[in-house]
């Protein structure tokens, strides 16, 4: 996950994002506009699976389980870029 939002960070540093943990599963939300939609799956596939525009999947996942951060990419990616 640490490794999914520095890559972000690195070509979208303003996306709108957030993260959860869902029975052991850590959940990457990007909202990028259709331009962005692209460049963010192949930015993030080396990380882990794209479950493609699933909203309400991921609506249920932070409902029932613990979100972590409502701007994952802005502050973990820019930690670990030293931001």
């Amino acid at each position: 996950m640490c490794g999914a939002a520095a890559a972000l960070y690195e070509r979208f540093p303003q996306v709108e994002s957030s993260l959860c943990l869902y029975r052991g599963a850590y959940y990457l939300k990007v909202c990028a506009t259709l331009a962005q939609r692209p460049g963010v799956r192949r930015k993030a596939a080396p990380f882990g699976a794209s479950l493609g525009a699933s909203p309400v999947l991921y609506a249920y996942c932070e409902e029932h389980g613990r979100c972590l951060s409502t701007d994952a990419v802005g502050e973990l990616g820019g930690v670990l870029w030293g931001n």
